[in-house]
């Protein structure tokens, strides 16, 4: 199947998933080879609902299953990424949930990401910044948020 991502002249639409978890006071993320760090997570598939598709992620990245997940925000994210020169209209959905804690986590992925544990303290670090408003909301209700790097 391929990724929900759509190329168009203004530039890319994505629709992507991903996973708030955390133990200890600490945020399971995602560091890749540039530097940039998000959460655990990735492009929908056609046809998969996004919590198959989060439940995909996260088996893929840590090889762990991801336990009572729960959707907890929808961010629409508006960037530029300078190195593929293109503007980007994402929908990310966020689905909160827990997997089994370990130390290290070997990733599946070809991008050669990181998966780690952060501080929460550190929460400002997260792509897409408004991530760090997440940090201490409940699950009560889903948070509606957006990113305006760039439109």
């Amino acid at each position: 199947m391929k990724d929900l991502t759509l190329e168009i002249a203004e530039g890319k639409l994505n629709i992507r998933v991903a996973a708030w978890i955390e133990h200890e006071d600490q945020i399971l993320v995602s560091t890749f080879p540039d530097g940039s760090i998000s959460l655990v997570g990735g492009r929908l598939k056609f046809s998969e609902t996004t919590l198959e598709g989060i439940q995909r992620e996260v088996l893929e990245e840590t090889g762990e299953y991801f336990n009572s997940p729960v959707l907890f925000a929808i961010v629409e994210n508006f960037f530029y990424d300078p190195v593929v020169g293109q503007h980007f209209h994402e929908f990310l959905y966020i689905y909160k949930g827990q997997i089994q804690a370990k130390a290290f986590y070997l990733d599946d992925a070809a991008e050669a990401q990181v998966i780690s544990w952060m501080p929460k303290r550190e929460i400002k670090l997260l792509k897409p910044d408004v991530l760090s408003d997440l940090a201490f909301r409940s699950n009560e209700h889903v948070v509606h948020l957006i990113n305006l790097e760039s439109r």
